[in-house]
């Protein structure tokens, strides 16, 4: 599959980037939906070990090769970090808010690159992307104060934590992987991570009781989180990875601005989603925070 990917036609590549900037953001409305029915940690779990289990079989079948312990131990903490803590979290998230304002905010991931590579890595900040994080965070600002209301039901205030915190986690286990000098197939590796993140998702959902008999679980709910595991997880994943080994990252990354213009569009056309001019300003004045960050800093490109 791998060589596959890469002896393609570098056209797929544009394809595959079209692909994730649509159907990742399709992914936080199916979620929305979902969570009703199946508990988000409950829901999470049980998509990302499908997932993962899928991808590691087929790896197994086609290379018959076992991780090592190392690279055990780096998927472990990778999937805790990405799958457990930030995939669990922002689709605990939606189940308080609405569908845009989560993938919206994490979209703020480059901001904590920023900031934890300067305080851990000594990495300079251009002037530029200074005004970029004061231009970002203050859409945030703008965003939220259009749901003061909102702000003052102690689940909606929730899901924001929630959202917040998965931005760190993200962060953490994607600086984990870029200083990562191991040479590991980044295909197989993700199976890995969706395989141990999702064990402890199901874990953290008997914990904290967020779970359900699955035979409760009605026949529409079981086909949106079909889609989210074959769509959302294993279908997106492969594409972005391809993506990354196939064209500049500076143009990967718009998929960052489109997931959530394609969840505030289905967020407000199905779910009835709040929609003022507040939200649209503060919206616009964060995608060009992002952009302003990601232009202007070299992180990405280590």
């Amino acid at each position: 599959m791998h060589a596959i990917l890469i002896q393609s036609k570098p056209y797929k590549a544009y394809w595959a980037l079209a692909a994730i900037s649509f159907f990742w953001g399709t992914t936080w409305f199916v979620s929305k939906l979902t969570v009703p029915f199946i508990p988000p940690l409950q829901l999470t779990g049980l998509r990302q070990i499908l997932a993962g289990l899928l991808v590691i079989i087929f790896f197994l079948i086609k290379s018959k090769k076992w991780p090592t312990a190392k690279e055990f131990l780096f998927h472990l903490v990778s999937g805790f970090l990405i799958i457990t803590c930030s995939n669990g979290l922002t689709t605990w998230a939606i189940k308080f808010i609405p569908s845009f304002l989560g993938a919206l905010i994490s979209c703020l991931s480059p901001f904590v690159f920023i900031i934890a590579n300067y305080l851990f890595f000594k990495e300079k900040v251009k002037p530029i992307t200074l005004f970029g994080l004061f231009v970002g965070f203050a859409g945030i600002a703008i965003l939220l104060s259009s749901f003061a209301v909102e702000m003052s039901d102690a689940n909606f205030s929730l899901g924001i934590i929630f959202s917040l915190i998965a931005v760190f986690t993200w962060t953490s286990g994607t600086l984990i992987s870029v200083k990562n000098k191991m040479n590991i197939n980044p295909y197989e590796g993700i199976g890995w991570q969706m395989l141990f993140g999702g064990i402890m998702l199901l874990i953290a959902s008997q914990i904290t009781g967020q779970h359900v008999p699955l035979d409760t679980i009605p026949f529409h709910a079981w086909i949106k989180f079909l889609y989210l595991t074959f769509v959302g997880s294993i279908f997106c994943f492969v594409c972005y990875i391809y993506t990354l080994q196939k064209l500049p990252i500076s143009l990967v990354s718009i998929y960052v601005y489109i997931n959530p213009i394609v969840a505030l569009i289905l967020g407000i056309l199905v779910l009835n989603e709040k929609l003022t001019p507040a939200i649209v300003i503060g919206a616009l004045v964060t995608i060009v925070g992002i952009y302003l960050v990601k232009r202007f800093s070299r992180v990405e490109e280590e």
